[in-house]
């Protein structure tokens, strides 16, 4: 009774599969045992657009669990969220969407025996096991499936394998280096769409997920991986508050792309400056790699670039700073970020200045909004956004 008590709650309630449930296997642990699994902003943000069928745009540093987590989600649609369903897991080489496919399988075989849905009794008493390979694997009990996608070499494989991606769920794990990115994602996307909306009337899970490092803007899969990202809704952790119907409003509010971008820094995830002190060393300074898989910076230049790369770090640690607070513009559908508090028996003497640049929202280029000190000069407050129409920019 137990049993049927806990595989019903599973079904039912995510949140309590990865609370109660669901072990993580950690190097040098027991066999079929693991570490919890650890909830933090960013998995959460991540699951609360799982619920929601959201197309997501992921960026966590190295070591904070985007994939894991990932992983788990997708453990969870595969057992328990849906039925007659496919998915599709891709990344830059085979290898590495055959090996998000047997993190999958590790963690499976943590649950308890009878959660693990990977043989059942046929009607002659025999006992029947699922298919089950390195590149794919199918839940017998409810008709799921995992299928793993490999790159391609040219621009017509890339065709090809994207229109064979007939599925209402697509990963796609370090996306700004899977080469033809382009190509494959507009080649799957309308089967996708097709399929996701078979999802969507049985109430079923769908939904395209990236996760990457940033890549490198001076190669056609990172310009790519860039413009989905910029063209994409920022997540705001005040979402937690709307209702269903005002997500969609935000949602439909952005008529260049379909994603929310959800990204954290190591600091926002918990981890103290130990964490980075560890891995510079670990990276051997290779302060590329760590602009890159740490600090989650897009990479800027190239060996020709006409500026010096102390120069464009220096530009950058002089604009890139993290708001101490913002404030939710036409109903919360847009946010301004504040840097600085001004002292406001100062604001007769002198007024903040306000400068606005409009463009058109069509995404290629954004309208800002910049207010400054005009004591100081400094930049107190700012709104950025490549999406907002012109009348929305006339009411923020």
């Amino acid at each position: 009774l137990m049993k049927k008590k806990i595989l019903r709650e599973c079904i039912i309630n995510f949140w309590y599969f990865i609370r109660e449930v669901v072990r993580i296997p950690d190097q040098g642990g027991a066999v079929g045992g693991g570490a919890r699994y650890k909830l933090h902003r960013g998995n959460l943000a991540l699951n609360f657009g799982f619920l929601l069928n959201w197309n997501m745009f992921v960026e966590f540093p190295r070591q904070h669990g985007k994939t894991i987590s990932a992983v788990v989600w997708y453990l969870w649609v595969f057992n328990f969220g849906t039925t007659n369903s496919e998915m599709m897991f891709m990344n830059k080489k085979h290898d590495d969407s055959k090996m998000n496919l047997r993190r999958l399988k590790d963690i499976r075989d943590t649950l308890p025996s009878y959660l693990q849905m990977k043989e059942m009794m046929g009607p002659d008493g025999k006992v029947k096991k699922a298919s089950n390979n390195v590149e794919s694997t199918t839940n017998i009990i409810n008709n799921n499936k995992i299928t793993t996608k490999a790159g391609a070499r040219n621009s017509a494989g890339a065709n090809g394998l994207g229109r064979g991606c007939t599925m209402p769920i697509h990963w796609y794990d370090e996306y700004a280096f899977i080469l033809y990115n382009d190509v494959i994602y507009s080649a799957a996307t309308p089967a996708f769409k097709t399929a996701s909306m078979n999802a969507k009337k049985n109430n079923a899970p769908y939904g395209i997920l990236i996760t990457t490092t940033p890549g490198d803007m001076t190669t056609n899969e990172g310009i790519e991986a860039y413009n989905t990202k910029e063209a994409a809704t920022p997540f705001n952790e005040a979402f937690y508050d709307y209702s269903f119907e005002k997500l969609e409003e935000v949602r439909n509010s952005n008529t260049s792309s379909s994603f929310f971008y959800i990204r954290y820094t190591y600091q926002q995830l918990g981890s103290s400056e130990q964490y980075f002190k560890e891995m510079v060393i670990d990276l051997k300074k290779n302060w590329v790699a760590i602009r890159r898989e740490v600090l989650l910076e897009w990479s800027k230049s190239s060996s020709n670039s006409p500026f010096r790369q102390q120069d464009l770090d220096e530009v950058e640690r002089l604009v890139m700073k993290e708001p101490i607070q913002q404030v939710s513009l036409c109903n919360g559908l847009y946010f301004l970020n504040i840097y600085k508090p001004m002292d406001a028996s100062m604001a007769f003497r002198y007024p903040p200045i306000m400068g606005v640049d409009v463009s058109g929202g069509y995404q290629k280029d954004s309208s800002t909004i910049t207010i400054i000190d005009s004591r100081t000069t400094e930049v107190v407050a700012d709104f950025n956004c490549n999406y907002i129409s012109t009348n929305d920019l006339a009411k923020v």
